[in-house]
């Protein structure tokens, strides 16, 4: 009951926070329109496709290099796969902004790398792999649609996806490709009526045992530890295993890990108690009301996609575990997302701002007003 009571004050503390700042921040001045995202767009799907090459050439060879456990230095290589979901949004976008009569080979190419993207994503053994594209793709397809339209296409895809993300679960103890399209059904269904997805409950009751009785409160390392995961442990040899199973050796690396889901309060009672529920839960509100803020940033593709990939982000988050690992593992999925928010705002400034005084800019002077504050 006590672990189920700093569930609810930590939901509502954050769902608080995210309406009280939320109702103060200011929206930010529009920087692009969709007519100069699909320029961009145009200007820059050799080097998406050269994306691609490259994510499939390295991703061969670092699979080759793992050897080992994961934990013990390996989980940068396992992890680069997980760029997949970054480039299936990119490879929806290309396609988006072409059409077939001008451009039917390249519009083909980039649907076909698509729906590769989306086929070759689906692991049982990384689950969020393929929410981490759906999720995002599914806002970005209707971006257009009504208030109403939405509901009912978003309820039809929770639906999907549990279904899909259950099945996935399945998939660790059965062969699926031997299974008939009515028994897989009947054992997602199974799955799920016995709440083996749903322990994130009992994750978080362990957590409560486990601080301060055998562990201390880290009284914030655990976000400092995301600034410092990224460090191979071939440069950093003592670098401490993060998550409690493994500080606690819980875990035999050399078989693998295990570990239950705590949810995000989980990581943040072990922060500093029910003092850290309070204190993150609401820094959380406060973090998520500037992550969207900023996607509000662009009037285009772009801001729907960013909205897309902060929600497909929370549910990893909310879900919980070893914190900087899900950090790790959203950076992963979404650098190349990253690399091209990056590319386009150089690209706009360029526009904003003539090269010389004799050019003129090609944006509107709204555009520009963000860029002078």
């Amino acid at each position: 009951m006590w672990a189920l009571s700093l569930f609810f004050t930590g939901t509502i503390l954050f769902s608080l926070s995210y309406s009280f700042f939320n109702g103060r921040a200011a929206y930010p001045d529009t920087i692009d329109d969709n007519e100069h995202f699909s320029q961009f767009i145009h200007e820059k799907r050799l080097l998406i496709l050269i994306l691609f090459a490259f994510f499939v050439t390295l991703n061969t060879i670092f699979k080759a290099l793992i050897s080992g456990p994961l934990a013990l230095g390996n989980s940068y290589f396992y992890l680069f796969g997980m760029a997949i979901a970054g480039l299936v949004l990119l490879a929806y976008i290309v396609f988006k902004s072409l059409n077939f009569k001008e451009n039917f080979s390249t519009k083909a190419l980039f649907l076909f790398l698509m729906i590769w993207g989306m086929y070759v994503s689906y692991n049982p053994s990384l689950r969020f792999q393929f929410i981490s594209w759906m999720v995002a793709f599914g806002i970005l397809i209707t971006q257009n649609y009504s208030p109403w339209q939405k509901v009912k296409y978003y309820a039809v895809g929770g639906v999907g996806l549990l279904l899909f993300f259950t099945l996935a679960g399945v998939a660790r103890t059965h062969n699926l490709s031997q299974l008939s399209l009515s028994r897989q059904f009947q054992l997602a269904t199974a799955r799920s009526d016995s709440k083996a997805d749903q322990n994130m409950l009992d994750g978080f009751m362990m957590v409560l045992d486990v601080y301060p009785n055998h562990l201390s409160y880290s009284y914030g390392m655990e976000h400092i530890e995301i600034l410092l995961r990224p460090i191979p442990r071939q440069f950093w040899p003592g670098k401490p295993l993060g998550g409690y199973h493994n500080k606690l050796g819980l875990n035999d690396l050399s078989q693998g890990t295990v570990g239950i889901s705590q949810t995000i309060y989980g990581s943040f009672y072990g922060e500093g108690g029910v003092a850290g529920i309070v204190i993150f839960s609401i820094l959380y509100g406060f973090l998520f009301v500037k992550l969207f803020r900023y996607s509000m940033r662009y009037d285009s593709d772009m801001k729907w996609m960013l909205k897309g990939i902060i929600l497909a982000s929370f549910i990893p988050i909310l879900r919980g575990g070893d914190l900087p690992g899900i950090v790790a593992f959203l950076m992963m999925s979404y650098w190349p997302v990253f690399v091209l928010v990056y590319m386009y705002n150089r690209w706009l400034k360029k526009r904003v701002y003539p090269l010389n005084e004799n050019s003129q800019p090609e944006i509107n002077h709204k555009f520009g007003q963000l860029w002078r504050k």
